[in-house]
């Protein structure tokens, strides 16, 4: 069912809320008096965490107070059982070996979940660290465990799992099978693959028989936190170890819960077996889709509220909230809706018809993941003159199998430039069967602002019943109405001072002007000017006598 909240919930709630105001869009009317119920269901790392309760819930719910969010609270694997029963119009999880099924059955609203944020698995353990994990698997989560798994076996450790198919246990799984030396059985496909520590091998049966320092416990995430912490298990005053994501131990932490227990593994080493992304936690948000139930009507689905939400939580600005939350130094949770997309400076300042290249990186904000190969990344421009307008393309270039990329080209006005790629579905692990793949969110980057110097040449220059008739080429070519060729003259000896100047055509890359002179003989100059747009550009002085 889900959750309900008490009054002094609801009160942290609306106090939450008010620092959404920003996210709320503008002319959004004032709270519903009855507004309708939204149902999103999830992992227990975002509610045990306090994520939910501060960020999630208030954040939309200022934003479309319309809707009242209600979050069910559960493991990945039965939170998934909970949508596919048409119980829930959302879906937060973060086990990309359950999810490829949730999608591959048809109960995803879009191709693939959106990323919205990750953050990391640690190993908690009692303060005296009895198993010694300390001491070389600090960064080694797969050490860590062995060494777990051989002081329980002498009755001096015991592992709290959550049992089951939570996000968590799933990753614990996954540890597990690059072990040695301690006996397991293989979990299925269906249930995340991995093994479990086990009495017995071979294929792990519907009730495993642990070995006795192992005990799985049910629970959600901060309760099984607070199991370890209490430790009631035989050994030497317990001394229990967990497998949890960072963000639920610091909130119970910032609560005074937990305090028998401590780091003793993050970040797992490049080097050590199953890599960097081994205790990688990474969270994905589905709308579920009506057309999956023979009935839409009888579930609990909303395409529209399910859209709006995958929006919402994918948008800059609660993606901002999430990377606040609760240490913005060491952040539990770290936005990936979008794509981190990198470019090389630019030049202040440029000739005409000089080619600049900007060179760049697109890659997923998750340690781990692949290159972003084969992606198309857009250049972009808006005048210095028109600083409101809307960005213009100016060309693309595709990623590499790295997701490096180069453009080239000539900047043909002053501008403020920026580097933009658009939404990308990307396949993220294709030994899964079916594939895994997300969704990223659009992003953008800006560049350093460019001053484009013209140039104005003279081809030919003619005189003819007292005027001078001068013709030569432009760059760059004329943009908009209210270019102009100027020409600067003046006898010899005197200053040149403008004494004429005729329009220029928009695209123009060269012109023809005619100007009026004065018997005798003149220096003469023309300047292309085009303001706002390009520094002046200026031709070499001739001569000329005008009879």
């Amino acid at each position: 069912m889900p959750i309900r909240r008490t009054w002094l919930a609801r009160a942290a709630a609306a106090l939450c809320a008010l620092s959404f105001l920003s996210l709320v869009p503008a002319g959004s009317p004032a709270r519903a008096a009855d507004p309708k119920p939204f149902v999103v269901v999830g992992t227990s790392d975002v509610y045990d965490s306090n994520l939910v309760q501060t960020v999630i819930e208030p954040g939309f719910e200022a934003a479309y107070p319309e809707y009242d969010l209600q979050y069910v609270s559960k493991g990945t694997g039965a939170a998934i059982a909970y949508a596919q029963a048409g119980t829930a119009a959302a879906l937060l999880v973060h086990a990309a070996a359950l999810e490829n099924q949730f999608v591959g059955d048809g109960y995803s609203l879009e191709k693939y979940g959106r990323a919205i944020f990750w953050g990391d698995y640690v190993l908690l353990g009692p303060n005296d660290d009895p198993a010694d994990v300390m001491s070389t698997g600090d960064h080694d989560i797969v050490t860590a465990f062995e060494k777990i798994a051989a002081a329980g076996a002498a009755g001096d450790a015991n592992f709290v799992s959550r049992g089951g198919t939570p996000g968590t246990t799933v990753a614990e799984h996954i540890i597990w099978s690059h072990t040695t030396g301690v006996t397991t059985c293989q979990m299925s496909d269906a249930n995340g693959g991995g093994t479990s520590p086990s009495v017995d091998t071979g294929d792990c049966p519907a009730s495993i028989n642990y070995p006795d320092w192992y005990h799985a416990t049910g629970l959600t995430q901060g309760p099984n936190i607070d199991n370890a912490d209490v430790c009631n298990y035989p050994s030497d005053e317990g001394n229990c170890y967990v497998l949890t994501d960072r963000g639920t131990f610091q909130y119970l932490k910032s609560v005074d819960r937990a305090q028998h227990l401590k780091i003793v593994t993050r970040d797992n080493d490049d080097t050590s077996r199953g890599g960097q992304s081994l205790l990688v936690n990474s969270f994905h948000a589905y709308g579920i889709n009506p057309a999956a139930f023979p009935d839409p009507s009888a579930t609990n689905t909303d395409a529209v509220a399910a859209k709006r939400f995958l929006n919402w939580i994918t948008s800059a600005e609660t993606q901002e909230e999430v990377g606040k939350f609760l240490d913005p130094s060491d952040p539990p949770f770290i936005p990936s809706a979008a794509p981190v997309l990198t470019g090389s400076g630019l030049p202040k300042a440029v000739k005409a018809g000089s080619k600049v290249t900007v060179t760049g990186t697109l890659s997923n904000v998750v340690p781990g993941m692949p290159a972003l190969n084969g992606e198309k990344v857009s250049l972009m421009r808006v005048p210095t003159a028109f600083p409101g307008s809307a960005p213009t393309k100016i060309t693309t270039a595709k990623t590499n199998k790295k997701g490096k990329f180069s453009l080239t080209f000539k900047p043909a006005m002053n501008a403020t430039y920026s580097l933009s790629v658009g939404k990308i579905v990307k396949i993220e692990d294709s030994h899964l069967d079916p594939v895994f793949g997300d969704i990223l969110h659009a992003t953008s980057t800006p560049l350093s602002a460019v001053k484009v110097k013209g140039a104005v040449t003279v081809k030919k220059a003619s005189v003819k019943n007292g005027k001078l008739k001068v013709s030569g080429a432009l760059a760059p070519k004329v943009t908009g109405k209210n270019a102009t060729v100027v020409l600067y003259a003046a006898h010899p000896g005197k200053k040149l001072k403008p004494v004429g100047e005729t329009k220029l055509k928009n695209g123009a890359k060269s012109y023809s002007a005619s100007f009026k002179l004065g018997s005798g003989s003149w220096r003469y100059q023309v300047h292309y000017v085009n303001a706002g747009l390009i520094k002046p550009g200026v031709s070499s002085v001739g001569t000329v006598t005008v009879p």
